[in-house]
């Protein structure tokens, strides 16, 4: 942790223990390879890349001594994770395992060597051999409570598995949910997309399983009328409700704050003993940080005053009123 940040948000540098955890899926051929299956058989890997392997960074500011990433220069020169996808062909788009780390979000006004800087929650794809790689965008870990440092590994601890809602798993009585429910990305229920987030789809954004029945005493699902009214799903869209009720366009910080406290009351997982007070902040945080990258990732990009363009950063992102 190097304690240098742009716009409250810790610099992503060599010297910095920053890393984008588990960029998933980055599919690569995988032996064997048989007639059967002739380049090997393709397997989606987590991708894991990490800020002490950044190459071409700024040349005149340092962190700790070292070079900082910076927009339209850096990368970092590996990654990892994709080891096993060592078949001829390799990467599905890249023909490359363990390539090269891009980034294609940054600060807004702090720069280095004239470039702007990356911070923790800019977004970054993986195994490059050229643009584009192989992975979605996912944000840069830097600066977190240490119990949130591996997002992955705490919300598979509390069984709270992040997915997309169109490959949902989630078993009776949990339904898949959305942390930012689809009525705050529709100017009225059922209605259009709102055009702030273009490429937004509720298929693919990201989920969590929440019970949505009352439990009988033996541990059943209850069923039959008045078997939700309460229960923690109803109760976090109840929440959300009531929000609407208050201001017509909420932000999307407002919406998640309603969505955390919700999922703290209520949500089994986070309650006693299944998680501890550090553990349920942690993993808050940790569904924030997920919700606001791919929010990023669906946004409209903004035109910058040199005339590039750029996805909005995480303040904008979480600044932007909903249901416009």
């Amino acid at each position: 942790m190097s304690g240098v940040f742009a716009n409250g948000l810790e610099i992503s540098g060599k010297a910095v223990n920053a890393k984008t955890i588990a960029a998933f899926p980055d599919t690569c051929f995988t032996p064997p390879e048989n007639p059967a299956t002739p380049p090997g058989v393709p397997v989606p890997y987590p991708s894991f890349g990490m800020a002490s392997d950044t190459e071409n960074g700024s040349g005149t500011v340092f962190i700790g001594g070292k070079t900082v990433n910076i927009k339209n220069k850096s990368d970092e020169a590996k990654t990892s994770g994709t080891e096993a996808g060592c078949a001829a062909k390799k990467g599905i788009i890249t023909s490359k395992n363990t390539g090269k780390k891009y980034f294609h979000a940054w600060s807004n006004d702090v720069k280095f060597d004239g470039e702007p800087v990356i911070r923790f929650s800019d977004l970054a794809t993986h195994n490059h051999a050229s643009d584009p790689g192989q992975t979605p965008p996912f944000p840069e870990i830097c600066a977190v409570n240490p119990a949130f440092a591996d997002c992955v590994t705490l919300l598979n601890k509390l069984d709270m598995q992040l997915h997309e809602h169109g490959k949902k798993t989630c078993t009776h009585p949990d339904q898949s949910e959305h942390p930012l429910e689809n009525q705050m990305m529709q100017k009225s229920r059922g209605g259009i997309n709102y055009a702030a987030f273009p490429g937004y789809h509720k298929d693919k954004a990201p989920c969590i399983c929440m019970r949505s029945y009352n439990l009988n005493p033996d541990g059943s699902p209850k069923s039959g009328a008045g078997s939700m009214k309460g229960a923690p799903h109803p109760m976090k869209t109840k929440a959300n409700r009531d929000l609407l009720k208050k201001t017509a366009k909420p932000t999307v910080r407002e919406s998640l704050d309603v969505t955390k406290q919700a999922y703290g009351d209520h949500h089994d997982k986070l309650q006693p003993p299944n998680a501890s007070k550090d553990e349920k902040k942690a993993a808050l945080e940790c569904i924030e940080v997920v919700i606001v990258a791919y929010l990023q990732s669906v946004a409209k990009p903004k035109q910058n005053a040199d005339g590039t363009t750029s996805q909005p950063s995480t303040q904008e992102i979480l600044n932007t009123p909903l249901r416009s």
